[in-house]
């Protein structure tokens, strides 16, 4: 009769542990020790990225609608920036008012590449790579201490 109790028992304890793995998924920082969450979709200034799950924002990096008065033209500034405990990546728009943003490529540092099918200027300045980019009246900047990130943020 003991043998039985003891045997229902630990199926007892076995499911409780069962259930407490898999609600583990549901609670923050625990999820991560099976597997990495999914990536955030964020938009900024009407374009998205994609930002690894792990990473959490940074609101001293963030802007939101600075604008500047130039001479010649008038820009907005919009930025975001996300880190884990090892990695950055900061996405910055510039928005020309009634200037294409294509005159400035000139301008743009770094070596011209491809990436996920945007064409801009990768340049890497010994800490860390920005990415750039014309788009419309827009400059995007996606800037990283790791390549892989910013190849992983262009939707």
């Amino acid at each position: 009769m003991n043998k039985k109790i003891l045997i229902a028992l630990s199926v007892v304890f076995v499911a409780i542990i069962a259930m407490g793995t898999v609600s583990a998924f549901e609670i923050p920082g625990l999820g991560s020790l099976f597997g990495s969450p999914p990536d955030q979709n964020v938009t900024l200034d009407g374009e998205t990225f994609h930002v690894p799950g792990t990473f959490k924002e940074n609101t001293n990096i963030s802007k939101n609608a600075t604008v500047k008065d130039y001479s010649y033209f008038t820009t907005t500034d919009y930025a975001k920036g996300f880190k884990n405990d090892t990695n950055y990546l900061n996405i910055l728009i510039t928005e020309y008012k009634n200037t294409n943003a294509k005159d400035f490529e000139n301008y743009m540092n770094g070596t011209s590449k491809n990436v996920n099918g945007t064409s801009g200027y990768l340049y890497y300045d010994g800490i860390g790579y920005t990415f750039t980019y014309a788009k419309e009246n827009k400059v995007i900047s996606i800037q990283s201490d790791n390549e892989k990130l910013i190849a992983r943020a262009i939707a």
